[in-house]
């Protein structure tokens, strides 16, 4: 009962979400009250509404849930209720946004390239905005990784914007993922929806990469917004007279950002907050390792000899699980399995 209602406050108030919390606050998070008390509209019926949802297969995922994801409802300003079709199994994963200018260069095709290849090797899921451009190549270079998606659209998901991404935004689903919105069915693409969004974005996420932003990038709302939330925020630099990096730079000048120029690093800045990164199927040199390895000492040598290697090939692996906190050496070229 409280999701329809719940339903009808966001159709009503999808672009006030400040003030949609505001009233759901006043009412104990009793949604029925709040809206017969602050909204009730004669022309609109709740639970016809509600069951328009199930009818294009659209759910809900509200505050209230649990598998409302913790960071998000952690913001100066959670939306109340998302719209979504895919699978909440994806946000069980450490979240990373990629986030840039819908015209893309072939240096910043490249620097996503590096950036997916290396976060593919950790369960991760990838979050970005769908449009053209840095988010484009975002979710399709890390889908043909076989990493899961979030995409977070401005406007109602009966419709995809932009309509040539609907192929994408299924594969998405398809593979996973999720597609998401604050916006009710039927509420169109509209420019003052688009900064709302991306609070979402920046919310859903642990770290936000940059990858090319001009000086008025929506990227840069999407990056201020997770600076201002205590986020890790990372920025590409490129040359010093490239349109496409005065965003970025201006990031990393006025400090809102780190200077990414290895992939590598997000991993080592993402590890010590605890979140628990887990290796992909795909990354058979660790899985292969840490089957290997119990609480008991167990020998390089003897690792090695287990798996047809030498304690040469073993020893880089080793050092980035003892850096992942996955593995630790006892001393004597021992090692446990944490």
């Amino acid at each position: 009962m409280n999701e329809i209602y719940l339903n009808a406050l966001q159709n009503h108030l999808y672009d006030k979400p400040r003030e949609l919390m505001s009233i759901l606050k006043k009412h104990n998070f009793n949604a029925r009250r709040a809206y017969e008390h602050e909204i009730e509209n004669k022309n609109f019926d709740p639970q016809k509404h509600y069951e328009h949802l199930n009818k294009i297969g659209l759910k809900i995922l509200a505050i209230t849930d649990a598998n409302y994801p913790e960071n998000l409802k952690n913001t100066s300003c959670p939306p109340v209720v998302l719209y979504y079709k895919g699978t909440l199994e994806c946000l069980k994963n450490p979240r990373i946004a990629i986030v840039g200018t819908r015209k893309i260069s072939n240096y910043g095709k490249r620097a996503v390239s590096a950036i997916t290849d290396k976060l593919s090797e950790y369960k991760i899921t990838i979050v970005s905005g769908l449009a053209y451009g840095i988010d484009t190549d975002a979710h399709i270079k890390s889908l043909k990784k076989n990493m899961p998606n979030i995409a977070v659209l401005a406007n109602g998901l009966d419709k995809i914007y932009p309509a040539e991404n609907e192929r994408l935004a299924n594969e998405i689903i398809a593979h996973g993922g999720m597609i998401v919105s604050e916006s009710p069915p039927g509420v169109p693409s509209q420019k003052f929806m688009f900064p709302i969004r991306n609070r979402i974005i920046a919310g859903l996420s642990e770290a936000t990469i940059v990858v090319e932003a001009p000086e008025r990038s929506g990227a840069l709302i999407t990056a201020n917004y997770a600076f201002s939330e205590n986020r890790l925020v990372y920025a590409i630099p490129g040359e010093f007279d490239a349109y496409r990096q005065v965003g970025c730079h201006n990031l990393i000048k006025n400090q809102k950002a780190v200077l990414l120029d290895n992939s590598a690093q997000i991993i080592d800045d993402i590890t010590p907050t605890q979140l628990k990164l887990e290796f992909s199927h795909g990354n058979e040199s660790f899985t292969n390792l840490l089957v290997k390895l119990t609480n008991e000492p167990t020998h390089i040598n003897t690792l090695a000899k287990s798996l047809n290697s030498t304690p040469e090939s073993l020893i880089s692996n080793l050092l980035e699980l003892e850096m992942m906190e996955k593995v630790r050496n006892v001393g004597g070229m021992c090692y446990v399995r944490l």
